[in-house]
């Protein structure tokens, strides 16, 4: 077998994440040259490369070391999307509190009128010295 060039060894270090066998064939397709799985092995232990997999987030391409299991990105990609569900939430509930009859402009009209002839009422009280409702039972 060959020695190992500066380019396989390159590629060795750029491509490590993906395992031994994927390390030979990127080898194989580049160099030419064919590196079995245990010789990549022994290789990467010799020059102190880890060749761990590594996975790679479908969302922004970030390779981290475990994907959500539940939605299969990284974290920071999970927690976006975690925002964006609770915005589009919120966007939901806000639009149902506006249709509630709490909100309606019509029964907030009412109230401040009702507010208003309270007020009233409470002035011609003390100004004329009346009794309020609570004193007319």
């Amino acid at each position: 077998m060959p020695e190992w060039t500066t380019r396989q060894e390159e590629i060795l270090r750029e491509r490590c994440y993906e395992g031994a066998e994927a390390v030979s064939d990127a080898i194989y397709a580049e160099c030419g040259i064919r590196r079995s799985p245990h010789s990549i092995e022994t290789h990467a232990s010799r020059i102190h490369v880890s060749l761990r997999r590594l996975e790679t987030c479908p969302e922004c391409g970030r390779v981290a070391q475990q994907l959500n299991r539940k939605s299969g990105m990284c974290a920071p990609c999970t927690e976006a999307m975690h925002v964006d569900e609770e915005l589009v939430f919120n966007e939901l509930l806000m639009a149902e509190c506006r249709q509630t009859d709490e909100n309606c402009e019509e029964v907030q009209r009412l109230r401040r009128e009702y507010a208003r002839l309270r007020q009233a009422n409470s002035r011609l009280c003390r100004k004329y010295r009346l009794q309020g409702k609570r004193g007319r039972k």
